[in-house]
């Protein structure tokens, strides 16, 4: 057996795959602020209605972008009020003082899909994990939400993958951080699960659920409440006792945990 070290920043192979890092819905009138492998970013949906990702901080006075206001579609920096719109290009500033190309900001690559943002801090390497349910007549999308873990993805992708007592059936792993998964419940109703975990740093990482159900009952907040019933009981399992140190150990044992680290490995 074999353990391979795995730093989350920016500076190695994670930083050219994509990753959820908020809910499309979250990003209307303001901007959010986000960290995503230990650089601090600022989402705001521009002009042409297009989700902007960029460095949280402005190309004149460094101030914190997340801090100011959009106004038209245009974030409006706090300090002195350079202003961006898409892809992030300068398109104002105090005095009409002339625009070079150093005042335009740097976006990251950004889409939205399944009712998120995902955001690659480099040119991607692969696509977003395809989900066969979005798009399929038989079931519908009811939920997609992000909320913070005081944990690494591998603690959280291998206690999803290796736990026994989880209810879920057809569970697959996408490298690096997605897990798709199946529940059917009593009534032969099926609820598709999509988690993507997006590390924040070496301690924290964001997850990214989705939801879609086959039910017709109309009762989405007991489908969603079903399909996210063993979540809480999972962060309060990672959390417990610290962070671990994110070791990837691989071998050659014929487990989904098993094939699952050494694809990571390989992309890593």
């Amino acid at each position: 057996m074999t353990g391979t070290f795995v730093i989350f920043n920016a500076n190695g192979s994670l930083a050219r795959q994509q990753f959820a890092v908020g809910r499309s819905s979250d990003i209307e009138d303001g901007p959010a602020a986000v960290r995503l492998l230990g650089r601090d970013l600022v989402l705001w949906r521009s002009p042409s209605g297009v989700v902007v990702a960029a460095p949280d901080q402005c190309t004149h006075s460094r101030g914190i972008l997340s801090h100011g206001e959009v106004i038209d579609g245009r974030l409006v920096c706090p300090k002195h009020g350079w202003t961006f719109g898409d892809v992030g290009r300068c398109v104002a500033k105090p005095s009409n003082m002339p625009i070079t190309d150093k005042a335009h900001l740097r976006p990251y690559p950004c889409t939205e899909r399944y009712g998120l943002i995902w955001v690659s801090l480099s040119e991607p390497a692969a696509p977003i994990t395809d989900v066969a349910w979005d798009g399929d007549r038989r079931y519908r999308r009811i939920h997609a939400g992000v909320s913070e873990w005081r944990s690494n993805p591998i603690q959280i992708v291998e206690n999803l993958l290796a736990d026994p007592d989880l209810p879920f059936t057809d569970v697959t792993a996408d490298v690096p951080f997605c897990v798709r998964s199946t529940l059917t419940s009593a009534d032969g109703a099926q609820h598709h699960r999509l988690l993507s975990l997006a590390p924040i740093d070496n301690r924290s990482t964001l997850v990214a659920s989705v939801i879609w159900t086959s039910s017709a009952d109309g009762d989405d907040a007991k489908a969603t409440g079903t399909a996210m019933a063993d979540l809480a009981q999972l962060k309060s399992k990672t959390e417990t006792g610290g962070v671990a140190l994110p070791i990837v150990e691989t071998s050659e044992e014929d487990t989904i945990v098993a094939d699952w680290r050494r694809r990571l490995v390989a992309a890593l």
